[in-house]
């Protein structure tokens, strides 16, 4: 068995393998990944959605067979679409949260299974996310999904609303849609098509920024006419233009535009 699901809140991913080496990542609820390399304590992984690679603790590690694994990608998935929603352990009956962008399989009578484990749901009413003159549905889901992080605290590798880093909100916000993103700016920016000026970027446009050196070292989406969300000491909504990020609670620019891409169609 050389697979394995996430079936906590979140797990840690790690650049090496050791509790003090940095978090790279984290899994949510529900994601599945194939071990590539392993020792007596840990397991390098290859996240299934994005391929991304880190170390996860052994004991964090729920395994596979391959027909678990094969049939859980292939079934209709429930996908969280608020902050955060309880599931409950069907066997000791304990609740826990799990965040938005977590995936299970679609219930049978509030109960489902991930691998062997039995888990107890109450989906949430279906609602209708309010529409925005002028977007479009994708466009309209994109933000509903993307306000939801909004004053999350920024956390290197984070991907929930309890700590997220700027490419993982990225990447959770566009996963919500359908779109699955790499992990880390660097690579997102080689996807989409080049947005020439700001005054012509669109909501759910991309913007990229660079450091001294030329390096891509943060990204954002944009919201709103020469507005910005993205993760940055927190989720939070600034001021964009063609020179980049202006704060206007610290009266400065706190990045510099590289480039803006369209991925939305």
């Amino acid at each position: 068995m050389n697979t394995g699901i996430c079936i906590w809140s979140s797990s840690t991913l790690r650049a090496e393998a050791s509790h003090r080496s940095e978090m790279v990542s984290q899994l949510l609820f529900g994601e599945t990944y194939t071990i590539i390399d392993q020792t007596p304590e840990w397991l390098k992984i290859r996240t299934t959605d994005c391929g991304y690679e880190g170390w996860l603790s052994h004991k964090q590690h729920t395994p596979l067979s391959d027909e678990e694994f094969a049939r859980y990608e292939t079934q209709p998935r429930y996908r969280v679409r608020d902050t955060f929603l309880y599931i409950r352990d069907a066997q000791t009956n304990i609740a826990f949260p799990v965040f938005i962008g977590s995936r299970f399989p679609l219930p049978d009578n509030g109960l489902f299974l991930l691998g062997s484990k039995r888990f107890r749901v109450t989906l949430p009413e279906p609602t209708e996310t309010p529409r925005h003159e002028g977007l479009s549905v994708q466009q309209d889901e994109l933000l509903d999904t993307a306000f939801h992080y909004l004053n999350a605290p920024y956390l290197w590798g984070g991907r929930t609303p309890a700590g997220i880093d700027c490419s993982g909100f990225v990447q959770n916000v566009f996963a919500n849609l359908g779109i699955q993103l790499p992990r880390d700016a660097s690579r997102q920016v080689d996807l989409g098509q080049n947005v020439d000026f700001v005054d012509e970027a669109q909501i759910g446009d991309l913007a990229f920024f660079e450091n001294e050196e030329g390096y891509i070292i943060h990204v954002g989406i944009v919201c709103g006419y020469h507005q910005i969300i993205h993760s940055s000491g927190h989720v939070q909504i600034n001021t964009l233009d063609s020179n980049g990020i202006f704060r206007a609670d610290l009266g400065k620019y706190t990045h510099q535009l590289r480039i803006i891409k369209r991925i939305l169609e």
